[in-house]
């Protein structure tokens, strides 16, 4: 009996023992598991936040963005932590391991319009770079250097001028007299401004016009907290040209009214940045003109027969004018006036859905020296768009032009949706840091810190 009764008390010392590391590892376990519950409601709380990303601008756009300011035009950084800590609750209370939220706060986040758009801008990168791919890219570059050398050469010889002839060596030009005086039809064509005369025919004028003050790019922003750059090296020409290329895929100019707005022509406002349609259209248009006329000078100061019409011309003008020692000025005045006419007639072609070569040859000439007219235009069926020109204009602004007025203009056409009337970029979240204090079990307590961003 004594023996039976020994083995008893062992076993319950025994038991005593494997019931106190029993009740350890379960405490153990579960104060594990509620570190590990604090965890994923951490990670449940942004991940879930940041799934609420701005359709509009994902869709139409294709920026990830997080609307900060949940219908207003403001950052609501109150409603964010509510919204953090409504998604991380019920992660905290399932479960045995029941957790409890004490505190949350944000530490640092990064809205779109920071550091000049930076995050729109890598956003647009990452999208356009996917989308072209390095085939595509390399394209567009060569394209674009190509028109570029293009345009350099021809200033180089409009800067050179025109080699005159002596006055005895051309005849004058017969059908030229006091009725058909191409320096009176020029100064005519001069006087009665070049928008109008640049229309197609039946072609209206948008009258839509918008507060400056109120764009992104003029309005005093939001700005985030303690947010870092994105990336350290400065953008190079790849990545401007796939940003142009972004603005004419994505917004309306005045050939392709295909994304509503507050404005019609969008792309216009990115070169002009004016309040009005009218106002922009007329900066692009004087933009190209400039382009054309550079290119039509050059042509006629290298073709030998324009030249020639151009020499036969001015000795006709100099008799008529009686002013046969100055015939060298007439040659010059004229060559301008031609060039700028059949400027005006490039530009109609353009805004008519018609094509326009970077430099002219006589098949593509369209205006005749001795019955000079800016009425009639001829669609033109070779060399660049109305789009083309537009992305060639768009090379000589800067990045960051480009980005903030891009922006004005997405800001603008999601406002016109049903109740985003006060959307704005500057209430966007591109990337956020939070601070959470949590209570566990056995009067645990934990902080920790999640960092969230759609740069992917």
């Amino acid at each position: 009996m004594k023996a039976k009764g020994s083995m008893t008390a062992a076993m319950c010392l025994l038991l005593l023992v494997i019931m106190s590391l029993l009740g350890a590892c379960i405490r153990g376990t579960r104060i594990s598991c509620a570190r590990v519950q604090a965890s994923n409601a951490m990670d449940t709380a942004l991940y879930s936040l940041f799934s609420q990303y701005d359709q509009d601008l994902l869709q139409d756009y294709h920026l990830f963005f997080l609307d900060g300011g949940y219908g207003e035009n403001k950052l609501n950084l109150s409603q964010i932590i509510t919204q953090a800590e409504a998604y991380a609750g019920p992660v905290l209370t399932s479960g045995l391991t029941k957790c409890s939220l004490d505190a949350c706060g944000i530490d640092s986040f990064q809205l779109a319009s920071d550091q000049k758009g930076e995050a729109v801008t890598e956003q647009i990168l990452r999208y356009m770079k996917g989308r072209l791919g390095n085939k595509g890219l390399q394209v567009l570059t060569e394209q674009l250097n190509k028109n570029q050398s293009i345009m350099e050469n021809q200033e180089s010889i409009q800067e050179g001028g025109i080699n005159e002839i002596p006055l005895d060596e051309a005849a004058p030009m017969e059908e030229i007299s006091e009725s058909n005086n191409p320096l009176e039809i020029i100064k005519n064509i001069r006087s009665h401004g070049f928008l109008g005369l640049v229309l197609p025919e039946n072609g209206k004028i948008s009258e839509n016009a918008l507060d400056l003050q109120s764009l992104l790019s003029h309005r005093e922003l939001e700005q985030g907290l303690n947010s870092l750059p994105l990336s350290d090296g400065a953008s190079g020409v790849a990545d401007k040209i796939l940003i142009q290329e972004y603005i004419l895929e994505n917004l309306s100019f005045y050939t392709q009214e295909n994304h509503p707005g507050t404005l019609d022509y969008q792309v216009e406002y990115v070169l002009g940045g004016k309040e009005s349609d009218k106002e922009n259209l007329q900066y692009v248009v004087n933009r190209l003109l400039l382009v054309r006329e550079a290119s039509n000078i050059a042509f006629l100061y290298t073709d030998s027969q324009k030249r020639s019409e151009l020499q036969a011309c001015a000795s006709a003008l100099s008799l008529l004018l009686l002013i046969p020692e100055g015939m060298t000025l007439v040659q010059g005045v004229l060559a301008a006036g031609w060039a700028y006419v059949e400027s005006i007639c490039d530009v109609k072609t353009l805004l008519s859905g018609g094509k326009v070569p970077l430099s002219k040859d006589a098949s593509s000439w369209k205006t005749h020296l001795n019955r000079l007219s800016a009425e009639d235009t001829p669609s033109g069926s070779k060399g660049l768009d109305y789009r083309d020109y537009l992305f060639l204009l768009l090379s000589f602004s800067s990045e960051e032009d480009l980005t903030f007025r891009c922006m004005d203009m997405i800001e603008q056409n999601i406002r016109i949706k049903e109740a985003r009337g006060s959307f704005s970029f500057d209430a966007c979240l591109y990337s956020i840091s939070v601070n959470f204090l949590i209570s566990g079990p056995e009067e645990k307590k934990w902080q920790g810190q999640r960092f969230y961003t759609y740069k992917m």
